[in-house]
């Protein structure tokens, strides 16, 4: 028994499927992060609803599966690759993705061997092993297909996943070009990637093109609302061209009426519904409010505990100026680990009078420890201008301005626009070299000044950068003393 367990591992173990892509540690962060939190809905908000690409789906049924063996919840798992099962046998009915489907049933059948395993149901699994499709003699389209099902797994993981999503959905497509899918997937970690930096980032054109491609290919409703959405971040950033309010005008104009096109069809599929939301509330061209509550009413009737339903409705009540129910709603997603409506809940607190910032910030130290680099750097930040701005310490603002510079001094989060409660500047290196370093300066503290500026003088990130922390707490103390 013990030689059969052997062999049937060493087998398993050169399957491609999300139990051998080694996704663990992030799979682990991920769910500290969002599966622990109160939002009971935010799993059903990561699974694209059954409107949406059946291809997608069915992966995201597989991660599922690896979740759930992950927690030892086998019956779950089960239930799980069963409902998989159905999504397959509907792609193998269609004919747009037949080059391809090979590929997809080999990901399909490694995971319900892995389930079976865990499950004991050894028979069975061995059953599958033998005719389990081997890859050795896969098309270059078969092999891009592996690795654009693991972009859609890394894309699961959001935050977490978002470079290696770009990575393999890249080495899908130098495979095969043909899949919307791998286009799609690629465009929306290109769009994360920019947006963890700065939200109002400019779209590039690698993320314009491969949304345009994955629209074009296969009509689907998801993946034109993130077309629509990516027309209408194109104008976030000012240009001087002299046309540049004239086109910018047509266009919102034009993917406007896309919008309502699609608001009339009912969907369902809350996606799509909350995106149609927030480009209603951030339409210029005409006041669009209605729909935008239109939209919350169906998402409310499908799932009136996400965490994005609960901060979009914060948005809408800020926008109709009833801040009581702004902040009431603001407040809930935020206690759903909402990172960024937590920050927005700050923010309006703060402009209503109704939040003291410091203190719920140095509380969000700890529920949100697991962040990815860009985001603790955007809580550091927020926590020193809070200090900087508000209470006029320089000494506390230094210490975290520090801890942000030891993440990575070099962030692109760092050299952009930056605003927070009623500070703004056209970037925090620039605050830091040109208005904070001098402050210090001239209050006599040049030795804390001379360590900011040493990381704001880093070319290149090394371990010695980073770990070099000797005489911080030292510095942190003397200047205590001096205030």
């Amino acid at each position: 028994m013990a030689a059969q367990e052997t062999s049937i591992k060493v087998k398993l173990l050169k399957l491609h499927c999300p139990f051998t892509w080694e996704i663990q540690e992030n799979v682990i962060k991920h769910t500290i992060m969002y599966i622990n939190s109160s939002n009971a809905d935010y799993e059903n908000e990561m699974i694209d609803d059954e409107a949406s690409y059946p291809l997608e789906v069915l992966i995201n049924f597989l991660f599922n599966c690896y979740k759930t063996v992950l927690s030892a919840d086998n019956d779950e798992a089960r239930k799980i690759i069963t409902k998989a099962e159905d999504i397959l046998m509907q792609i193998q009915q269609e004919q747009e993705l037949c080059q391809i489907i090979r590929a997809i049933e080999h990901v399909f059948y490694a995971t319900k061997c892995f389930v079976l395993y865990d499950s004991e149901e050894l028979n069975q699994l061995e059953e599958i092993l033998e005719n389990i499709i081997d890859t050795d003699n896969f098309s270059n389209e078969e092999l891009g297909a592996l690795y654009g099902c693991q972009s859609v797994v890394w894309s699961c993981l959001n935050d977490f996943g978002i470079n290696k999503a770009i990575d393999f959905a890249t080495k899908a497509i130098e495979k095969n070009q043909d899949c919307a899918l791998w286009h799609f997937i690629l465009g929306k970690n290109l769009r994360r990637q920019r947006r963890s930096i700065n939200v109002s980032s400019g779209v590039s054109d690698a993320e314009k093109e491969h949304f345009e491609i994955a629209n074009a290919i296969s009509k689907n409703e998801v993946f034109e609302i993130y077309y629509l959405q990516m027309r209408m971040e194109t104008f976030h950033k000012f240009s001087k061209e002299r046309d540049y309010v004239t086109r910018k005008t047509a266009n919102e104009k034009e993917v406007l009426q896309m919008a309502r096109k699609m608001v009339k069809t009912k969907l369902t599929n809350c996606k799509v519904l909350l995106k149609l939301v927030l480009m209603f509330l951030r339409a210029n061209v005409s006041d669009e409010t209605l729909l935008a509550k239109e939209c919350l009413d169906a998402v409310k009737r499908i799932a009136p505990n996400s965490s994005t339903y609960l901060h979009y409705t914060a948005m809408l009540y800020q926008q109709c100026g009833d801040y009581r129910e702004a902040m009431k709603y603001f407040k809930k997603a935020a206690e759903c680990n909402n990172f960024v409506a937590e920050l927005a809940y700050i923010q309006y607190g703060f402009e209503t009078r109704e939040l003291e910032p410091l203190p719920h910030l140095l509380r969000m130290l700890k529920k949100y420890d697991h962040l990815i680099k860009e985001r603790q750097i955007a809580l550091l930040l927020a926590i020193a201008i809070t200090y900087y701005s508000l209470y006029k310490d320089i000494t506390n603002a230094a210490e975290y301005f520090l801890k942000a510079l030891i993440i990575d001094p070099l962030n692109k989060k760092l050299k952009t626009y930056y605003k927070f409660l009623d500070f703004n500047t056209s970037n925090i290196l620039f605050f830091l070299n040109n208005q904070f370093c001098p402050l210090l300066e001239s209050k006599n503290y040049q030795e804390i000044s001379q360590k900011i500026k040493n990381f704001l003088n880093v070319k290149n990130v090394t371990t010695d950068n980073l770990t070099d922390l000797s005489g911080f707490e030292n510095i942190f103390a003397e200047m205590s003393l001096l205030k």
